[in-house]
């Protein structure tokens, strides 16, 4: 669809460039355009007035009509198509995000932090685990529980399961002073973490390490650390889910 602007710019415009000579020229199209988009009048797939329309109907040069013009389109609010014309832009909405939010590091950075480390072993990936960290069904894997703590209350119970090759010397390790995280960034930082979050009923024996009563639920954390094109750990961490959230934090009224 092609638009006609004289009429629209006569009675929106016309007494605003009477008012104020000082906006310029180039300033007052690009005012004109923005405001026909953003109001809703030219919809997106609509054809603008050619350059040339545009400088009749303003009385300026084609420099000017083509600087408000460009201007628009960098901003993204136009799309210039070689031979055919300038056309208003496809509303783009992006996704909302997220921060996945770091209970532990929270903790750590009050000081309020310690951990329970419930068990660490060699034992044979399940054909699930094995699948997540690309191995072999029942290829021996490193894998530890860990309950962690604020102020002594637990906030997450963790079971990280470990690709032996890269941290061999792991079950020699107390973690007493660190987590068995820290170790594994220690050896070396992830290049890429995949996530996924949904909500789960817990077993009796991670309520009780978690010390939740029977109806309280928890919102499970899945956590894929990569180095390079290989998984080097996949951890299930559960936090209460009364205790949990994601976003920003709007704080307690």
């Amino acid at each position: 669809m092609y638009i006609h602007i004289k009429c629209i710019y006569k009675y929106t415009y016309g007494s605003m460039m009477v008012k104020d000579q000082k906006i310029p020229q180039f300033a007052l199209i690009k005012q004109f355009l923005e405001q026909q988009i953003k109001s809703g009048q030219w919809s997106p797939g609509t054809r603008i007035p050619t350059e040339q329309a545009l400088t009749e109907t303003f009385s300026v040069s084609r420099m000017t009509a083509r600087r408000a013009v460009k201007e628009l389109a960098d901003a993204g609010l136009l799309t210039r198509t070689q031979g055919r014309g300038t056309f208003v832009s496809e509303l783009s909405v992006e996704p909302p995000r997220f921060d996945v939010e770091d209970v532990i590091a929270k903790v750590q950075a009050a000081g309020t932090y310690s951990h329970r480390l419930l068990s660490i072993d060699a034992v044979q990936a399940t054909s699930e685990i094995a699948y997540l960290m690309q191995l072999q069904t029942n290829t021996t894997i490193f894998q530890l529980t860990i309950v962690h703590l604020d102020q002594d209350q637990p906030v997450q119970w963790q079971c990280l399961s470990v690709n032996r090759s890269f941290a061999p010397a792991l079950l020699k390790q107390k973690f007493t002073k660190i987590t068995p995280d820290a170790y594994l960034d220690w050896l070396s930082s992830p290049s890429k973490t995949d996530y996924q979050l949904k909500a789960v009923m817990p077993t009796a024996s991670q309520r009780l390490a978690l010390a939740l009563s029977d109806r309280e639920n928890c919102m499970q954390l899945s956590r894929r650390h990569w180095v390079g094109g290989d998984v080097i750990s996949f951890s299930t961490l559960l936090h209460p889910a009364h205790n949990y959230y994601l976003g920003a934090d709007f704080g307690a009224r």
